[in-house]
């Protein structure tokens, strides 16, 4: 079916009716999503790869805050 079939059939609809196939598009949108939804998401290891950082050299060690604790 193309879409000037479905024009055609819409055009002749009330105003009320209209509405109602709008909603039911929107529902069966929900229902099959689009697979470019999917394909989208990409995976973000490696993303900082050659990057340059700093990380102190105590980073490690641990932190006066905690020190009643241990």
């Amino acid at each position: 079916m193309t879409n000037t079939v479905l024009e055609k059939e819409i055009a002749t609809l009330p105003h009320a009716a209209i509405s109602e196939v709008v909603d039911f598009i929107r529902l069966i949108k929900l229902k099959f999503p689009e697979d470019n939804a999917v394909s989208e998401k990409k995976s973000l290891f490696g993303v900082w790869k050659n990057e340059p950082f700093y990380m102190s050299p105590d980073f490690d060690d641990p932190l006066e805050d905690f020190s009643e604790y241990m």
